[in-house]
């Protein structure tokens, strides 16, 4: 059985990864650190505390939980503000809910990933149409104009080529319990400051893994060289003891990002994901 404090300690936990996102600098997108094309703070802020409740209502299937968080999000604020974080931070949350006490995160997230149904698909087109995200375009199967016809993780592994969240879904969330997690904790021990070590852990995802959207709006040529304009500022970062020398380039390339409208919203998705799983992850089971 699921206690109520638990609950509590799950919605800290996420509303915290939330306003994170938004306290870190995280070039080239929406933050507190900066104005963004059209997007507001308090837009953002709004939605993570309208969706916490539908997010965590215990009863819901995965599709239900993830529709029900985007539709409180868009009558709160009528723009995608956080579609990627509701996308992988639902399985975490069903994950926590079926997860027993001698059974960890990733194994239950791996049972959950492994049930999911057409109908959740169904629900997570809904929601996704509904939050109208940028650069989808049409595809030949499963395209989101139409009705799925396979399960939640089929139609992910369908997408998985164009959208780095997709493929979380059909890879067991392999970037954030391999590469996500660990570095966040790292850098927490390190520099002992969770804002920075967003920062830092946002780097190392745009570092690493040319940002998808960037790749759906520009092309795959334009995320690479993203990446590796990125490379250099975050291996120094990750090697300093003191992250703050480095906010004034920071916010160099925040201003030349946003200046050529690239937001690498991706990054920040599977950053936010990260650090609700590390922190579910230290959550006990239920018995």
């Amino acid at each position: 059985m699921i206690s109520q404090n638990s609950t509590s300690k799950l919605a800290e936990l996420y509303s915290n990864a939330c306003g994170l996102d938004m306290r870190a600098i995280k070039p080239g997108n929406v933050g507190m650190h900066s104005k963004s094309n059209g997007l507001c703070v308090d837009d953002f802020m709004k939605s993570a505390e309208v969706s916490v409740a539908p997010l965590l209502e215990a009863s819901l299937t995965l599709g239900e939980r993830i529709y029900a968080a985007v539709k409180a999000t868009h009558e709160a604020v009528s723009t995608n503000t956080n579609l990627g974080i509701i996308l992988l931070a639902a399985p975490l949350v069903q994950a926590w809910i079926g997860k027993k006490a001698e059974q960890s995160l990733q194994k239950s997230l791996h049972l959950v990933l492994g049930s999911t149904t057409v109908n959740d698909a169904v629900q997570v087109y809904q929601a996704i149409r509904m939050a109208e995200p940028g650069g989808m375009g049409i595809k030949q199967d499963q395209d989101l104009s139409d009705e799925p016809t396979v399960n939640l993780r089929e139609t992910m592994k369908i997408a998985a080529s164009w959208d780095r969240i997709a493929d979380q879904y059909s890879n067991n969330y392999a970037d954030i319990f391999s590469f996500g997690i660990p570095r966040f904790r790292e850098l927490v021990d390190r520099w002992n400051d969770e804002r920075w070590a967003t920062t830092g852990l946002f780097l190392g995802y745009l570092a690493r893994f040319p940002d998808s959207l960037i790749e759906r709006k520009f092309g795959r040529l334009k995320a690479r060289e993203i990446s590796d304009m990125i490379i250099p500022l975050e291996k120094d970062l990750y090697r300093s003891d003191f992250p703050g020398r480095y906010e004034e380039k920071l916010m160099m390339l925040d201003h030349h990002l946003k200046c050529d409208r690239i937001n690498p919203g991706t990054s920040a998705d599977l950053t936010v994901a990260s650090i609700i799983a590390a922190g579910i992850s230290q959550l006990p089971g239920h018995s």
